[in-house]
């Protein structure tokens, strides 16, 4: 299912008495020896002195609450950077900004203004209200460009797993009345002009019966009980000429999003005359982003996605 957080290392099934116990401890060592590995190579969020963080800035009010943002800005002095937003995953269910602190400094040390967002999960409200809040956070960026320092003409929004799907989400949907929300604000367009978009799941009918649960929880209700929703909450039904570059990042080995929702999408919207960049990441899991050797790859090759579409703007 969606998570920012999978356990890669492989199950171990129960033993009867019948196995000896040399054959036992062998299994295990091997079993503790791949979790401490994947431990050691998880990727924790640590402060760089290259990289200024402005926490807690409130970018959505509605009359249930604030959303907040915590903003990363490259320390060297500079004015018309690229923005982006980023969005974590964790099926819809977990929006708290902190747990992809790790990318949106990483942007920042390639010179990249990031915004690492909490937005209204699953359980508190259903699609598009998370929708609504990247779209509000792109707003909020774009309305305060000139004190960050921000080019509002090159805003992007980066996202893994579930957050891959909000910002590709966002990128399609531009001037549809419908997902805007009223965050706050207004009047100020929530284009985005780059999207990257990491594990994405782009055609929600197309997923396993698991995550079709997940997504259930994410829209209040499964196919066979509304359709018509289903259809229009997935992403590549809403592809249409004059979309935003997108760069897809797919791990080989993704065990919960199959690669063939990025390679389909990129086709079809290649097809439209959109640019859809692709990589399927050779061995990677499904949260690559979270695991070295990774992360630095991935991150290197998302700053130099957005800065490309800076130069093409």
């Amino acid at each position: 299912m969606f998570s920012g957080n999978n356990n890669h290392s492989p199950a171990l099934r129960p033993f009867t008495r019948a196995i000896v116990p040399w054959f036992l401890f062998a299994v295990l060592g091997v079993a503790v020896k791949t979790q401490s590995e994947e431990k050691q190579n998880f990727v924790k969020y640590h402060s760089s002195p290259n990289v200024r963080v402005i926490p807690k800035l409130v970018y959505a009010r509605y009359t249930a609450g604030k959303l907040r943002l915590d903003l990363y800005l490259p320390r060297t002095p500079g004015q018309k950077r690229t923005g982006v937003v980023v969005v974590r995953g964790g099926g819809w269910l977990v929006g708290d900004r902190k747990r992809f602190a790790h990318l949106a400094s990483a942007l920042a040390e390639h010179g990249i203004v990031a915004a690492c967002i909490e937005y209204r999960t699953a359980n508190i409200a259903a699609f598009p209200a998370a929708i609504e809040d990247v779209k509000a956070a792109v707003r909020w960026m774009r309305g305060n460009a000139a004190q960050y320092g921000i080019d509002p003409d090159l805003i992007g929004v980066i996202g893994g797993s579930s957050g891959a799907y909000m910002a590709l989400f966002v990128g399609l949907t531009h001037g549809i009345a419908e997902f805007e929300g009223d965050g706050g604000n207004p009047g100020i367009s929530s284009a985005v002009q780059a999207v990257v978009a990491m594990a994405v799941p782009a055609d929600l009918l197309a997923l396993s019966e698991t995550n079709k649960q997940t997504v259930g929880k994410f829209l209040h209700a499964m196919p066979e009980e509304d359709p018509v929703k289903w259809q229009l909450a997935s992403p590549i039904n809403h592809i249409r000429s004059g979309g935003p570059p997108v760069l897809l990042l797919h791990g080989e080995n993704d065990d919960s999003v199959p690669t063939n929702q990025s390679i389909d999408f990129a086709q079809r919207y290649r097809r439209e005359g959109n640019t859809a960049e692709l990589e399927i990441i050779p061995g990677a899991p499904h949260d690559f982003w979270n695991y070295y050797p990774w992360f630095n790859d991935a991150m290197t090759r998302s700053a130099m996605f957005f800065e490309n579409s800076r130069k093409e703007k």
